[in-house]
């Protein structure tokens, strides 16, 4: 595998590489994205063992740059894991070299048949970021590969386990601000005895951060889209929600899937060690992945 290692970026607050360089590893083959051994150190982690997993990463997409947050990365490589980052070009390639798997947060439209107000059943013509997203999802199932989605990733996830998504606000009215930028915007209620509650320490509520205008309908707006009687059970289970039912953590992570609609990295690398634990759960789950 080509191994090319990406450059710290300040004006995303990030690490990435431009379009203009990129284009220059087109025509490679195995090609991948790492982070240099001493990027681990300068974002205040150790640098891995060579023989730790490997735990992928997304990237967004800015101004003409791959590009991935500080804090996404500071988060996972506080596990001890090695980070490689997924283009999206290269990504179906890619993933088949991690161990586990990060669908991180982003402004994009899911596919069209995702949402309650659909205007086709059909998966055609997806943004081009949902397409990625899309495929990363199927592969990961297909492979086993432990997967963590965080906002537009659970979003993305849910839609694909064949919830349904609300474009915005203007859909459901709510008391609470889903956009915010406070670190403590609003609390999520844990359900109990599931493996989210117990992952974070038997907590009844969260408090978390705050950044999403579409969401995963609530669980009787899944029920009435789907048709679904009293006693069935939607595809993924959901873990956590806000006070006003939307859904705030889903998945099945018996099977290595976690989705948490908030932003944990931002609140790791904060101190906030119940966050911390999302992280450390999948590099457990990539660890496991290999026995």
């Amino acid at each position: 595998m080509k191994k090319v290692f990406v450059q710290k970026l300040p004006q995303f607050n990030g690490y990435g590489i431009a379009d203009a360089e990129w284009r220059k590893y087109r025509n490679v083959q195995n090609l991948s994205f790492w982070l240099k051994p001493e990027d681990y150190t300068k974002l205040g982690c150790h640098t891995p063992k060579k023989d730790a997993p490997v735990i992928g990463i997304l990237f967004g997409r800015e101004k003409e740059h791959y590009c991935i947050g500080k804090n996404y990365l500071q988060a996972v490589a506080a596990t001890g894991a090695q980070i490689m980052l997924l283009d999206h070009v290269n990504y179906r390639d890619q993933i088949i070299g991690c161990d586990a798997l990060v669908l991180p947060g982003g402004a994009f439209a899911s596919p069209e048949k995702y949402y309650t107000d659909a205007k086709t059943t059909e998966l055609k013509h997806p943004s081009d970021r949902s397409e990625v997203y899309f495929w990363c999802i199927k592969d990961a199932l297909k492979y086993g590969i432990p997967t963590l989605g965080i906002c537009a990733g659970m979003q993305m996830m849910a839609g694909f386990a064949g919830m349904k998504l609300f474009r915005s606000k203007d859909y459901f009215e709510s008391p609470l601000e889903h956009k915010s930028d406070k670190d403590d915007a609003h609390a999520v209620w844990l359900k109990p005895n599931t493996p989210f509650a117990k992952l974070a320490g038997g907590a009844e509520k969260l408090s978390v951060n705050s950044r999403h205008t579409e969401f995963v309908a609530p669980e009787r707006v899944q029920r009435e889209e789907l048709q679904l009687v009293d006693g069935d059970i939607l595809p993924l289970e959901v873990y956590a929600t806000a006070t006003d039912g939307i859904p705030e953590a889903i998945g099945d992570m018996a099977r290595g899937i976690l989705c948490v609609q908030w932003h944990p990295e931002d609140l790791s690398v904060k101190g906030d060690t119940t966050q911390q634990k999302i992280f450390s759960w999948l590099y457990d789950e990539a660890i496991a992945m290999n026995r």
